[in-house]
């Protein structure tokens, strides 16, 4: 990460505190969040993180763990935060994924290891060079450093994924034309191999559909030698998500 990287967090939080700011969602002069707002995103959020369990789930895909369910003002907020240029929105999404990280390493007797011995890797979803393109950054590194800075013990976020075709945008694909769109499209930077080689790797995303994302990740990642692949995101859409089997955060 270049200096550049990290001041720009930095400098985001100074701007709100002296410059006003609307309510991303409702457009208010109470920002970044209203009280309604904020309301209408708690009502989205599961009492304790849950397993997202996609219907029919495709293969390979590591157990992801999610704290509330993406639909209304969630997925709203999420889409604020990316393509909207609200990254004052940081911090609160950060708090939504952090329970989510913590359920998915506390799940893991290999994660719980791997934080007080060589370290956990934890894997932000490459986004598309389009997408790179269109943002001027990549919103979801900055969201899971801010996320993770809650773990105990040995953590390394890991920007190791890296495109390795063009891809069709998935938001018009049903899931298995998802699954056929990633598939080998993702691989682990050469560079950063010996990183993978070996590791337990959490990766993170901000919202599970089909969960062909995930899948297609978990698989570049045990290319590269990883000895263990589990996920974690904000949300998941709702008939993706088994509430009854796991309704319970696990203990850390």
């Amino acid at each position: 990460m270049t200096v550049r990287d990290r001041l720009t967090p930095m400098l985001s939080d100074l701007l709100d505190l002296v410059l006003p700011a609307s309510c991303a969602l409702c457009q208010r002069p109470a920002g970044p969040l209203c009280a309604a707002c904020r309301g209408a995103v708690d009502d989205c959020i599961h009492p304790s993180p849950r397993v997202a369990l996609p219907s029919p789930p495709p293969p390979g895909m590591p157990q992801c763990w999610v704290s509330g369910e993406a639909s209304g003002a969630l997925r709203a907020l999420v889409t604020a935060y990316k393509d909207e240029q609200r990254r004052d929105l940081r911090r609160t999404l950060a708090a939504l994924l952090a329970p989510a990280l913590r359920a998915a390493v506390g799940s893991s007797p290999d994660a719980r290891a791997a934080v007080r011995g060589r370290g956990l890797v934890v894997v932000p979803v490459s986004g598309s060079p389009r997408a790179r393109r269109r943002r001027g950054d990549v919103p979801l590194l900055p969201l899971v450093e801010t996320a993770v800075a809650g773990l105990s013990g040995r953590v390394l976020v890991a920007d190791v994924l890296v495109p390795t075709r063009i891809t069709r945008d998935q938001s018009t694909l049903d899931a298995a034309q998802r699954a056929s769109n990633l598939a080998g499209a993702m691989a682990v930077r050469e560079r950063h191999e010996h990183v993978v080689a070996g590791a337990v790797c959490l990766v993170v995303d901000d919202l599970v559909t089909t969960g062909a994302t995930f899948a297609e990740a978990a698989r570049a990642l045990h290319e590269a030698g990883a000895a263990d692949v589990l996920a974690a995101a904000i949300g998941a859409t709702r008939r993706r998500v088994d509430g009854a089997r796991h309704s319970q955060e696990p203990p850390t």
